[in-house]
């Protein structure tokens, strides 16, 4: 088993020793990824990216994704799941032409959950996703 950090430009290495987990992790071909959150930073100094933007938060926490792949090799057309957290379900379906957008065809399978609150209070979204290599 491998681990891994995410691409530079997302949380720093002390949010992962606070908050006890990795982002991304390899066995085998299959590459777990940990919640892409729309912050930046140290675990206290957590910076909120896009407040009060839902699609904004999308976007930054897929292009996390793609870059924390890219950092292991792999490409967005590898993601064969992803779990997607929200505030707001209904805002949230409205920007589906964002993952539309960044997976085009090879469209993974989906989960969408509205819950009460994520980790930072002004946060809208959270993506966990699940990569194969082939």
């Amino acid at each position: 088993m491998t681990s891994h950090l995410p691409a530079p430009g997302y949380l720093g290495t002390s949010v992962f020793d606070t908050f006890a987990f990795t982002q991304t992790v390899i066995t085998g071909d299959t590459i777990y990824l940990s919640g892409m959150t729309p912050l930046r930073g140290e675990a206290d100094a957590l910076e909120l990216v896009c407040p009060g933007d839902l699609r904004g938060q999308t976007e930054f926490e897929l292009d996390v994704l793609k870059h924390s792949l890219e950092e292991v090799g792999a490409r967005l057309t590898d993601v064969v799941a992803v779990t997607v957290h929200t505030t707001d379900i209904d805002g949230l379906a409205g920007h589906a032409d964002l993952f539309r957008a960044y997976f085009g065809a090879s469209a993974p399978t989906a989960t969408w959950v509205q819950v009460q609150r994520l980790l930072h209070p002004g946060q809208l979204v959270e993506i966990t996703a699940t990569a194969v290599r082939r």
